[in-house]
């Protein structure tokens, strides 16, 4: 089976579908994760943010972060962070390019009711691609769909270590959401009716 893991930026993979990643690679799965964005908006620290440095810093965290995963196909489409609306024709373009050359059997993809606008808008062009695909809510709490659980108790551990290669992030991310929703024995999708 092929899995698609789509990241509207470095972190977001792991944050969200770290565990499910993993299931599947243990059963022989192939898994390809794509970012959208290069994440240089995506800083606590003000000296790094809108940087090339945080682009690249972000980059080989997420390449570590990946490799822990046990992921070895990974393609980042370099998108500016923060402006996936405003681009929204050319990421849809790319992403539509990637489902028919990989031609995925499961697509994990931000929600479209997320509260940010960079997820809500990959949401929506994935749902619009692949309305079947598998739905994570990283901000807000707008619960679209039919709820399904993945158990990962067995891979928690290795999601958290995996996290906390994203250096730059992890504190941002400790401020400003619950990360043991994130990091308990189930990850939780969200499938929408079409």
């Amino acid at each position: 089976m092929k899995v698609l893991v789509i990241a509207p930026h470095p972190d977001d993979e792991t944050l969200c579908c770290a565990g499910t990643i993993m299931n599947f690679i243990e059963k022989g799965d192939k898994v390809k994760v794509v970012i959208v964005t290069d994440g240089r908006y995506g800083a606590p620290s003000e000296e790094l943010r809108g940087t090339e440095t945080l682009v690249k810093i972000r980059r080989e965290e997420a390449m570590k972060a990946l490799k822990l995963l046990g992921v070895e196909d990974c393609e980042f489409l370099n998108f500016e962070d923060s402006k996936v609306s405003q681009k929204s024709k050319e990421v849809e373009e790319k992403l539509a390019e990637i489902l028919k050359s990989y031609n995925p059997d499961v697509v994990f993809a931000p929600s479209p009711f997320d509260s940010h606008p960079d997820h809500s808008e990959v949401g929506k062009i994935i749902r619009k691609l692949f309305p079947n695909a598998y739905f994570y809510l990283v901000w807000g709490d707008k619960k679209e769909g039919e709820e399904v659980r993945f158990e990962i108790k067995d891979k928690r551990e290795k999601k958290v270590k995996a996290l906390n290669e994203y250096k730059s992030q992890i504190e941002g991310l400790r401020k400003h959401l619950p990360l043991e929703k994130f990091t308990g024995d189930y990850e939780i999708f969200y499938r929408l009716t079409l």
